[in-house]
């Protein structure tokens, strides 16, 4: 008889201030703000099939996919993010890495809480879970019902076992965040 196993939740959140250097972190930041950024709507916040809809959207830039590989010519430009990571935590592989931006809605939206990597609707044992934001305003990221506000140039790491969910902000035309999953 099979049972279902609860994953180990592992709460432990580092907070990195001040993540990348000025100079890089003020170029990737005008490169994904400016109007020759390509940005792809998405009709779902999550897309999964374990996980509810959330009736909700955003516009993403999918950068890097493990099946895939490199999915973007910017990627480039962001890779050397994994080198600064690499100073945080322990990384054997990159798993995935894309961009999301969400835009003001004139209200407090919270997304649906998830897992970002899974096997079959359970959270993937030993993914370490990195959200880079690029704009603070009043949205956020919210992590086993603890919310952290959106700080530029500010990291959130914790591991894939902790569901996870974004706010979207309300006191600035966009949020835009970096979400890299490593192994």
């Amino acid at each position: 008889m099979e049972t279902d196993i609860k994953p180990k939740i592992v709460p432990m959140v580092r907070v990195e201030k001040d993540f990348l250097p000025s100079l890089y972190f003020d170029k990737l930041k005008n490169m994904v703000e400016s109007n020759n950024f390509n940005w792809f709507f998405q009709s779902q916040t999550v897309t999964n099939p374990f996980v509810e809809e959330d009736n909700n959207f955003k516009f993403s830039h999918n950068l890097f996919a493990f099946e895939k590989g490199k999915n973007s010519e910017a990627f480039k430009e962001f890779e050397p993010i994994i080198y600064f990571l690499s100073n945080k935590i322990k990384i054997k592989q990159l798993l995935r890495m894309h961009l999301n931006l969400y835009t003001n809605q004139n209200k407090r939206i919270e997304h649906v809480s998830h897992y970002d990597i899974d096997e079959r609707g359970k959270p993937k044992q030993n993914v370490t879970v990195s959200v880079m934001n690029f704009t603070t305003c009043n949205g956020g990221t919210i992590i086993r019902d603890k919310k952290y506000p959106s700080h530029e140039n500010e990291v959130l790491i914790f591991n894939n076992l902790n569901k996870h969910s974004g706010v979207v902000q309300t006191d600035t035309h966009t949020r835009i965040v970096l979400n890299i999953a490593t192994e």
